[in-house]
Order: structure tokens, then C-alpha cells, then sequence
């Protein structure tokens, strides 16, 4: 056993270059996901039931996530040991030693990416907690967190994806004979045929992905198709990759002005006869940078709209709005006594009767549910509002006074086709009245002869007040325990408090932030792992080819011109296509986060934000993984 043990470590050490990326791997997807199951369970956390929802929800993804990244990370080191593995077969090894062998090499790797992958963690989880209490508003407790729970579920998680990756490779290495292992590291040099079937797949769920992106303008409807979207994004993106590619591949061939050039031939023609083994790569890391931009972009434009989404929802500290009942001012009293002997800044209530309609330049429809202008429209009497406000405005019956929170440029606004002239614009925002989670909200001020031509639904009473976060628990708090019953048999009491509401969507958006920053960093090193993998071991394999070039006249600029060539086609392809992927789902994702109330400017600014972090990494990455590659390949 010694001696096998000892076999194990040498050879781990032997092929260190192969284990870097798989060690880096392991131990990144291990932290993580010890961090945020930590971080989950921690006491500063308690109470926070949107964040530990979807902790626990992130949790799930990146265990997922982390038996895809490491099996393939896992294939890759067993692909490129299959020459090393089948010499001990031919020295005389059996496979039972050669199984023992790797039991004791898996055991060292799963020891040492544990160990390390839990230290990491449990450094980085008070910083993480930290963040997370920074982006939801909360006071900071500094306390060492370490949970029995997060530690004994990491070893079970890991140690299955480790036995998992052990058993794949023994199936691997005991399944095939000496000669077939010696030639492992040369499957899929055979050019691959066009296969038409798969372009035209590819081109059709593609089209399809992108035109629902394009064609869908109802924000609901737009929630429930934007998974089919991916989904068939993702099929037309692998079924490109793997048959489109090696298409144009073929087409460039065709071009003979194009193609019998020095640095195009190599580069096109060492393309061509791998790209059966690496189109499967190239779409992974291209879905891997979409949903790095999809998944950053939109969560930091949902946390970067929190305080637009706050001033345009929230003007009253507390709010309490009456419906059918004929004893509306009762409530406003009990309120006001409740005030009496309390710090407040203001009071005051309106009568109105309210809609979801929509607002179509300077037409609005009450009751008409478009999501593309969809509108809180508040219809308030003129007598309502000279007697809640003190005024003594007048009005004609084809004259209405208008408050709209967005600004309104037209001088005439039609109600339910019925033309109206506007006299003038309030700028009260009492008028407002209800919270609006509507892209707009107006408030109309029209004579009560004027109302009568329309159906008007119960009228509404809003009481609103400003006051400390302790005085509006007390007295939002009283309201809801008094007995109401005398109101009306059919009333309905609807009461917010608005720091409470600010809390909550700072914790669901802070939330919704931390997850996507997390999950964004895992398919981000995903996508730098399998682009390191590809270099290193498309340099091993490119090693002898370039010789031979180099030996028949090839100079060397000429081959580090077609090295150039051919990386940045492997590089910045999977780029661009995400980019191109991200371009079509933007629609679709604005009428989403506009639902959201976020704001056009803010997903804007994200979304190219992103996308230049994007580049700069990957622009770096590229730098360093091929002068890797041509270091290996000028040996």
C-alpha cells in the first residue's frame, strides 16, 4: 500500500500541470460552496427568511454546478494520463493495482481540496456575511462563524462528486485496453463531416430563441417564455458550435485565395481536425459568459434601482387605505388620536377611486391591463379636493387639473375617449395616494358631474403619515388589532408600513445581488478553467506539428502569426456570440426588470459595464494562456 501511496504522490506531482487547473477547481467550488451554506446558517443572518431562501437556493446551483465543472475538469486529466496510465499496463501493472493506484490518488486530491477549500471558506465567510449585512442595510456583528452543518454537507456533497470522478475513471482506464489508451490523446483527429441536419437545428432553435426575445412585449408573458428562450438559445448555440462551425470551417477551405496562406492554412486545417473534440467547448464557455453577463447585469440593475424604485413607491412612512365602508373618517380620527401625543411631521387623507389602467401618450383607459403603458390612474373629485386640501378651485365639465408623478407635456388628456383640456398640473404628490408599483401613475381632478359618465368602482379612503420607524410600528400596529366591524360588512382595510416594505426589498434585492456576484464568479472561472484546459492541451498535442512546420520552412514570426490566429478564434468566438446571444435577450430582459420597476438607464449602464469587465478578464486571460501555449508549442 505504501508503495502504491507513494505512486500516487509521484504522479500527482509528476503531472502537475494537468492537476493545477483540476486542484484550482475543486478547491474554488468547495470554498464557495462551504461559504454560502455557512453564511446561510449564520446567526447574523437570522430572521432574514428572502436571503436565506435563496442561499439555500444558491446552494443547490453551485453543488449542481460543481459535478458538471469537476467531471469535465475531472475528463480532462484523465484524457491526457491515458498514455501515462496504459505504459503501467504494459510494464506488467494489473488493473486491480492500477485501481488501488487511483483510489489513493483520488483520496490524496479529495484531502487536499477539502482541506483547502474549508480553511478558504471559513476565512472568507465572515467577509462574506459582512458584505451581505452591507448590501441589505443591516448593522454589523463581527463574530467567527463556523457551522457544523455547512462543514458535515460539504464533505458529503464533495465526497460524492469525488467517488463519482473515481468511478468514471476506472471505467475509463480499466474498460480499455494498452494500444486504445495509448492513442486516447488522439481521438477526434479525423476530419468531421458537415452535418447539415445539426446546422439547420441549430439556425431554426436559434431564430426561434431569438425572436420570442424580440417579439414578446407583455412583461408576465415575458417571465414565463424567457426560459424557453435559454433553453433553445442553448440548443442552437451547441448545435452550432459543433456542426456550424465546422461549416464555415469547410466554407473558409472552399476559399482558395483565402486558405493557401501560411498562417490561414495551419490555423484553418488545425481547426478543422479538432474541432469535433473542442465545439462542445467552445459553446460551454460561450453559455458561460452569457449567463455571467445575463446573471450580473441583472441583478446589479435590480440593486442599483432600489432607491428609484423606493422614491417612487414610498413618499408616506405610513399608509392606510379604506374600501367600502361608509365610516371611512372614523379610521383617519383613530389615527390621529393615536398621533396625538407622538412626533410626526404630517397627516392627511384624500377620497379617490382608483384603477389599473394604461396611458397611451395623452389617452388613458381604465381597466385596459397593457403592460407596455400600463398606469395607476387615481380619479378624484373636485370636490374631494378642495375639501381634503382647503382649496377652492373650479373646473368646467370639459376641464380636469392633473398630477402625474413621470411629467405630462400634453395639454389635453383624453379619458376613456372623452377629451378633456388640463387646466393646470398639480404638483402635490399627496395626490398620488396609493403606493404605485406602476411604470406611471397619474391622479385626475374632475368635476363629480364629469365622474358620473363613467362606471366607478368603490370609492377608496388614504390616510398617509410621516413619522419614526417606532411611531409608525405603533400606530400601523394599533390599526390592524382595533375592532372594525362597525365600518361595514364588506370593507376592506389595507395598511403598510413603508420601513418594513424598504426592508424587505432591500433584503430580497441585496439577496438576489449576492447570489448573482456568486454565481457569476463560478461560471467565470468555469469558463477561464476549460480555456486554460484547451491551450494546455491543445499545445501538448500541437507540439510535434509545429516542429515538423518549422523543420520544412515555417519561420518562427510565421508560427507564432497562425498560434495568434488560432487562439484568438478559440478565445473570443465563445465571446462574441455571447455578446451577440446577450444583444437579442436585452428586450426581453428590460420588460422583465421594468415589471421590476427597474429603470432603462440603470440596465443599460449595467449591462455595458459587464460586458467590458467581461472583455478586460478575458483580454487578460487570453495574454496569459497563449504565451502558455506557445511556450509549450516552441519546445
Amino acid at each position: 500500500m505504501k508503495f502504491y501511496l507513494r505512486l500516487a504522490l509521484r504522479n500527482i506531482k509528476k503531472n502537475k500541470k494537468l492537476y493545477s487547473s483540476y486542484f484550482i477547481s475543486t478547491i474554488f467550488s468547495i470554498a464557495l460552496y462551504f461559504i454560502i451554506k455557512t453564511v446561510g446558517n449564520s446567526p447574523t443572518l437570522k430572521g432574514q427568511d428572502s436571503i436565506t431562501m435563496f442561499l439555500n437556493l444558491g446552494g443547490y446551483v453551485i453543488a449542481l454546478f460543481s459535478l458538471i465543472f469537476l467531471f469535465y475538469t475531472n475528463s480532462f486529466v484523465i484524457k491526457n494520463r491515458k498514455k501515462e496510465i496504459s505504459l503501467y499496463h504494459i510494464l506488467g501493472m494489473e488493473k486491480r493495482n492500477v485501481r488501488s493506484m487511483m483510489l489513493l490518488e483520488t483520496i490524496v486530491i479529495a484531502l487536499i481540496s477539502l482541506v483547502s477549500g474549508i480553511v478558504i471558506g471559513m476565512l472568507l465567510s465572515q467577509i462574506t456575511s459582512v458584505i451581505i449585512l452591507r448590501i441589505i442595510h443591516k448593522s454589523i456583528h463581527f463574530s467567527l462563524i463556523f457551522s457544523i452543518d455547512a462543514f458535515i454537507k460539504t464533505i458529503i456533497i464533495f465526497s460524492i462528486i469525488f467517488f463519482l470522478s473515481l468511478i468514471y475513471n476506472i471505467s475509463v482506464v480499466v474498460r480499455s485496453n494498452p494500444i486504445e489508451l495509448l492513442k486516447g490523446q488522439n481521438i477526434g483527429e479525423k476530419e468531421p463531416k458537415t452535418k447539415i441536419f445539426l446546422t439547420l437545428l441549430g439556425i431554426i432553435a436559434l431564430s426561434a430563441g431569438y425572436y420570442i426575445a424580440l417579439s414578446i412585449t407583455d412583461p408576465m408573458q415575458a417571465m414565463v417564455l424567457f426560459f424557453v428562450a435559454v433553453i433553445l438559445v442553448m440548443i442552437g448555440t451547441y448545435c452550432l458550435f459543433t456542426a456550424g462551425s465546422i461549416a464555415l470551417l469547410k466554407f473558409l477551405k472552399s476559399r482558395r485565395n483565402f486558405y493557401y496562406q501560411p498562417t490561414h492554412f495551419t490555423s484553418i486545417s488545425g481547426l478543422l481536425y479538432r474541432m469535433k473534440q473542442n465545439a462542445v467547448g467552445l459553446a460551454n464557455i460561450c453559455i458561460l459568459c452569457t449567463c455571467v453577463l445575463v446573471t450580473l447585469s441583472s441583478t446589479i440593475c435590480l440593486y442599483n434601482g432600489i432607491q428609484d424604485s423606493i422614491k417612487r413607491q414610498y413618499y408616506m412612512d405610513g399608509t392606510i387605505t379604506v374600501t367600502d365602508s361608509d365610516y371611512p373618517n372614523q379610521v383617519y380620527e383613530d389615527v390621529k388620536g393615536l398621533l396625538k401625543n407622538k412626533k410626526y411631521d404630517s397627516l392627511y387623507a384624500l377620497s379617490y377611486y382608483n384603477y389599473t389602467g394604461s396611458l397611451k401618450k395623452n389617452k388613458v383607459h381604465l381597466n385596459d391591463y397593457d403592460y407596455n403603458h400600463l398606469a395607476s390612474i387615481n380619479l378624484i373629485s373636485l370636490e374631494d379636493y378642495n375639501h381634503y386640501f382647503n382649496q377652492n378651485l373650479s373646473l368646467n365639465n370639459n376641464e380636469v387639473y392633473l398630477y402625474s408623478y413621470e411629467g405630462y407635456n400634453n395639454p389635453t388628456i383624453s379619458l376613456e375617449n372623452i377629451p378633456y383640456t388640463i387646466k393646470g398640473q398639480i404638483k402635490n404628490r399627496q395626490l398620488q395616494a396609493n403606493n404605485c408599483f406602476a411604470p406611471n401613475n397619474i391622479s385626475i381632478v374632475i368635476n363629480q358631474s364629469a365622474l358620473n359618465n363613467y362606471k366607478l368602482k368603490s370609492k377608496s379612503y388614504f390616510i398617509g403619515f410621516n413619522a419614526s420607524k417606532k411611531v409608525v410600528e405603533e400606530v400601523t400596529t394599533a390599526i390592524i388589532h382595533k375592532d372594525y366591524n362597525y365600518l361595514g360588512n364588506k370593507y376592506y382595510l389595507s395598511i403598510q408600513n413603508s420601513y418594513e416594505d424598504i426592508d424587505v426589498i432591500y433584503e430580497l434585492y441585496g439577496s438576489l445581488l449576492f447570489i448573482g456576484i456568486f454565481l457569476s464568479m463560478m461560471f467565470l472561472v468555469a469558463a477561464i478553467v476549460i480555456i486554460y484546459n484547451k491551450q494546455i492541451s491543445e499545445g501538448f498535442e500541437d507540439q510535434n506539428k509545429f516542429e515538423i512546420l518549422q523543420n520544412v520552412g515555417m519561420s518562427q514570426k510565421e508560427v507564432k502569426q497562425t498560434i495568434q490566429f488560432q487562439v484568438l478564434i478559440f478565445f473570443f468566438v465563445p465571446l462574441i456570440v455571447a455578446i451577440i446571444h446577450l444583444a437579442f435577450a436585452y428586450p426581453l430582459i428590460l420588460r422583465i426588470l421594468k415589471g421590476l420597476q427597474c429603470n432603462d438607464n440603470v440596465y443599460l449602464i449595467s449591462t455595458t459595464s459587464c460586458i467590458a469587465g467581461l472583455i478586460i478578464i478575458y483580454t487578460i486571460v487570453y495574454l496569459m494562456t497563449s504565451k502558455a501555449y506557445y511556450r509549450i508549442v516552441k519546445r
